[in-house]
């Protein structure tokens, strides 16, 4: 196992952790890498949940899927990314989502349990590996009350106006890149894909927003603001 290559992915969940330390401490933890192909499944909705799981390289989605096969897109993961963290600490005995490689995928697996329960030969760093955990899960929380805000909104233009303004503001720059295809974003704000086409293509006409495949340029972030307000 590269213990390098996995210290410098700086995932938050190794924050104040040494490299030295990470050494030692991945042996405690039982963590293995594994390789997926892309469309492979990483995790499967109903298999059991006895890990926890950071993207090392590539892009997977997470999806449910309901009775009738409609699926909604609630995340895509890139290093250093985590998954199966929420629901581990939930006490889910099984996962309810599906993880897919979108690219070939290398994953890093830890047992749960493990990082759980302290031992002896890595305990001294132990509480700031369970302090990390709690942290990313309450920040998965956060991220997924603004999905919950995007789809309160009514309209798709609105849930487009609305995500796309919350990206900008994440980016720190009117100018950014999403990891969301047109249809996965569809999914995700859980829209038809043609009519999320053609609200990308009416807000680029009035002024509000150039874009290429997946990179954005906010023109006129008021505009998007008012429709926020009026429609």
């Amino acid at each position: 196992m590269d213990i390098r290559a996995i210290y410098e992915k700086q995932s938050a969940l190794f924050s104040g952790i040494s490299e030295h330390e990470l050494d030692g401490m991945l042996r405690c933890l039982d963590a293995a890498v594994k390789n997926y192909k892309k469309g492979g499944f990483i995790l499967m909705a109903g298999d059991p949940l006895p890990y926890v799981g950071m993207i090392l390289s590539g892009q997977a989605t997470v999806f449910k899927t309901d009775l009738l096969g409609s699926r909604t897109v609630l995340g895509i993961l890139s290093p250093p990314h985590l998954f199966a963290e929420t629901f581990v600490c939930a006490g889910l005995k099984t996962s309810p989502v599906t993880v897919e490689a979108v690219t070939d995928v290398s994953v890093l697996l830890l047992g749960f349990n493990r990082i759980l329960h302290t031992c002896a030969s890595c305990c001294s760093h132990h509480s700031t590996l369970i302090r990390n955990m709690l942290t990313i899960v309450a920040q998965k929380n956060l991220s997924l009350n603004e999905k919950l805000d995007h789809m309160a909104r009514k309209t798709t233009r609105q849930k487009l106006a609305s995500y796309l303004l919350e990206q900008a503001t994440r980016a720190g720059s009117r100018r950014f890149d999403i990891a969301l295809d047109r249809q996965a974003l569809a999914d995700y704000l859980s829209v038809n894909r043609s009519a999320l086409s053609r609200e990308l293509s009416r807000m680029s006409e009035e002024g509000a927003v150039d874009y290429q495949r997946s990179s954005f340029y906010l023109r006129n972030p008021e505009k998007l603001e008012e429709m926020l307000l009026h429609e």
